[in-house]
């Protein structure tokens, strides 16, 4: 149970016993600002503790969820997911009475905030009318009805299995992640294959996430596959994935490891089981392409690196478990990016070499690899035989595209990309400098701001840094070493 309530600390802000206020040193700023207990502007943030003595003033929310159950003779437990309505629920003592296992206050923060939010487990009695039993345990993401369902069919009972999971339609729609999930789903699978119905089986897969398949699936998925086809397939592919680019968690980048042993699987049972392969590899490809998209954006060096760099591991497994006109498609592409994304291509090439076995001659993904491994060749090549900057050359590059039109802008990129200029003095207002302020920081230049509080408007105070100079060389030496890498783990000859 979860609840969000309306509530304060016994002292404060209200009642003048926490308040934090300092002046303001912005000219443009009215009044004074609220500074949080560290001296930073803002309100005060989000806290875990105990808070038993905060007062409570009106519940702004609830969730029930059943997460477990047995049945009344004490068999049969096992893990579910059932949200629960406050209405169907009588209890005779208050759960705000109880202790609750985990409690987060949130302070005020401008248009909402001084709420708490607190966590409790319950134990409950569960009751349906008879008649419902199979709805409701199915309803809960229960094994047990998707038992009853093969039982049916195991039966010979076809009509009444499919009858009752067509009822499932109206509430079949998400069942966790985890282990629970891929239980659940490995239950669900026969059962659809078994039913012969193909809007019905898409019904009863599609709540589940791609991450919840693995090799165990595969010859389930090959059957699945071969009876209702491959534009089945697609189609239930696709609802695996949900929504292209959210592949961002730890399930998901932990089942992407998993992906090509998968696919080897797949593609060796019995079945179609490359009907399911090949539309997973292009949905994964096309999380990590959108990803890597998201991430040239990013003007910033040593985030974006960062980024790049976790995401060439999940890139190196996508073409392991690709096929070889996907793999060489997926390369080709790559091959088209700016030489910002050698930042991804060299950690990929770095994970497929610790598995010789994926790119030596033979393997479906070897000429891609391979190939990619001969573009950063000559990316690096290219770059180390550009001139070494001048010892007088403070030139940067512009910072990014602006899209406010603001008409500072231009003058910004001028003093960036001048060889000469490394200070700048600029009269600015507040808007003014916070824009410029960001985008330098959002490019990761190496030009320090600073405003100097004098007179009227302030005077933003723009110097680039030696970093212009000491990046460049970390940038070659970071190439050499890097060169040196391939040339000695990816020679052409391997062909």
């Amino acid at each position: 149970m979860k609840e969000t309530w309306d509530a304060h600390p016994p002292y404060d802000r209200y009642y003048g016993e926490v308040e934090h206020y300092d002046d303001c040193e912005d000219e443009e700023c009215e009044g004074e600002c609220l500074l949080d207990p560290d001296g930073e502007p803002g309100a005060e943030r989000r806290r875990s503790g105990d808070f038993a003595n905060y007062e409570l003033n009106d519940l702004i929310d609830d969730e029930i969820t059943l997460s477990w159950w047995t049945r009344p003779d004490g068999t049969g437990g096992e893990q579910i997911n059932l949200p629960v309505a406050y209405a169907e629920v009588c209890a005779t003592t208050e759960t705000r009475d109880l202790t609750p296992y985990q409690s987060e206050y949130e302070g005020y923060m401008g248009n909402y905030g001084n709420t708490l939010d607190r966590w409790y487990r319950r134990a409950a009695v569960v009751l349906w009318p008879r008649q419902r039993s199979f709805t409701a345990r199915a309803e809960a993401g229960s094994e047990g009805a998707l038992h009853e369902l093969q039982g049916h069919l195991d039966a010979g009972n076809l009509d009444r299995a499919r009858t009752l999971a067509r009822s499932l339609a109206p509430f079949w729609k998400h069942h966790g992640s985890g282990e629970a999930a891929v239980a659940l789903f490995a239950t669900a699978l026969p059962v659809a294959v078994g039913l012969r119905e193909a809007d019905t089986a898409t019904m009863l897969l599609a709540p589940f996430g791609v991450e919840t398949l693995g090799e165990r699936h595969a010859p389930g998925l090959a059957a699945a596959a071969a009876w209702y086809g491959r534009t089945w397939a697609h189609t239930a592919v696709s609802s695996w994935f949900g929504t292209v680019g959210a592949y961002t968690g730890a399930d998901r980048a932990a089942w992407l490891e998993s992906l090509p042993s998968l696919c080897t699987a797949l593609r060796a049972a019995d079945g179609d089981g490359d009907a399911i392969a090949s539309p997973l590899t292009e949905g994964a490809w096309q999380a990590v392409e959108q990803q890597l998209t998201s991430w040239l954006g990013v003007g910033c060096e040593t985030e974006r690196r960062t980024g790049m760099e976790r995401l060439g591991a999940s890139l190196a497994r996508v073409l392991q478990a690709a096929g070889p006109e996907t793999a060489a498609t997926i390369a080709a592409t790559l091959r088209g990016q700016p030489d910002t994304a050698l930042e991804c291509l060299l950690p990929a090439l770095r994970t497929a070499a610790r598995q010789p076995t994926t790119i030596r001659d033979g393997a479906p993904a070897a000429r891609a690899f391979q190939s990619l491994a001969d573009h950063c060749e000559d990316r690096l090549t290219a770059a180390l035989a550009r001139p070494v900057r001048a010892a007088d050359d403070w030139s940067l590059t512009p910072a990014g595209t602006c899209r406010t039109g603001c008409g500072l802008c231009p003058d910004l990129d001028a003093f960036l990309t001048s060889r000469t200029g490394h200070v700048m003095e600029w009269p600015l207002a507040k808007d003014g400098r916070r824009h410029l302020h960001s985008r330098i920081d959002q490019a990761g230049l190496p030009v320090s701001h600073t405003t100097r509080r004098q007179g009227r408007p302030y005077v933003l105070v723009l110097a680039k840094t030696d970093a212009v100079f000491t990046r460049e060389q970390a940038t070659r030496t970071r190439a050499e070493t890097e060169l040196a890498w391939l040339r000695y783990n990816w020679t052409r000859s391997r062909g």
